[in-house]
């Protein structure tokens, strides 16, 4: 199963946002993180607050929106691998 890309981008803002997943968001989430290794390690990278701050490029906004495009552009990236 492959899952849409808005899906899961709105169930990893809403878990950034610290705001309580539904149980079908928690499932969507669970299904995506077995589709593969690139998922788990970018929950893993979001999931580590200072480290995702720290890394991130100086030309993107450490706010929501900043985080929000850098997950979109893991996600593009690890499609095309």
């Amino acid at each position: 199963m492959c899952i849409n890309t808005e899906s899961i981008i709105q169930v990893l803002s809403n878990y950034l946002q610290h705001f309580d997943l539904s149980e079908q968001e928690q499932d969507l989430l669970r299904s995506w993180l077995l589709e593969s290794g690139a998922n788990e390690d970018l929950f893993d990278d979001i999931s580590n607050e200072a480290k995702w701050i720290h890394d991130c490029p100086p030309n993107i906004p450490h706010d929501l929106a900043g985080s929000l495009q850098r997950i979109r552009a893991r996600l593009i990236e690890n499609s095309e691998s």
